[in-house]
């Protein structure tokens, strides 16, 4: 066990460049990784935001989850999921996330991300990024006013 332990920290040192690396190629697999993990912690009877927050670091900026945990503990609380601009999720998000091409400018970045794929189950997010320590992050999600695209 003593030999296994050293180990393992090794791998953990020399995994941790790898993912860095991995998440300033473009904000698009990172916004589809996103609401994979996002979605599918629901899925799982977690709430993202407060039973996995090293996850959600990941993926969003401090200055967002701080956004949001001030608004969580407000007394007006969250009308709805932040991510999601809705009250509650379908199953059929799972397997229905597609993400649009980024418009990129240095480091900010916009695209939209459609879930569900019927006009009665489709919701359409946009997503302002940025780059952090060279990792693309979500900095601010809004609400689109048409779903019918």
């Amino acid at each position: 066990m003593r030999k296994l332990f050293p180990l393992l920290l090794l791998a953990a040192a020399f995994h941790q460049p790898l993912a860095l690396a991995d998440c300033a190629s473009s904000p698009k697999p990172m916004a589809e990784a996103f609401y994979n993990w996002y979605l599918q912690s629901f899925s799982n009877e977690k709430d993202p935001i407060t039973d996995d927050l090293p996850h959600l670091q990941q993926y969003v900026t401090q200055a967002l989850i701080e956004r949001i945990k001030k608004q969580m503990s407000s007394p007006e609380g969250l009308e709805e999921d932040y991510f999601l601009k809705t009250q509650d999720y379908m199953d059929e998000w799972l397997t229905q996330i597609k993400v649009s091409e980024p418009q990129v400018q240095g480091t900010s970045a916009r695209e939209s991300v459609t879930l569900g794929n019927t006009p009665d189950t489709t919701q359409i997010v946009d997503l302002l990024l940025v780059k952090d320590k060279g990792c693309w992050k979500i900095n601010e999600v809004l609400a689109t006013t048409d779903q019918s695209e």
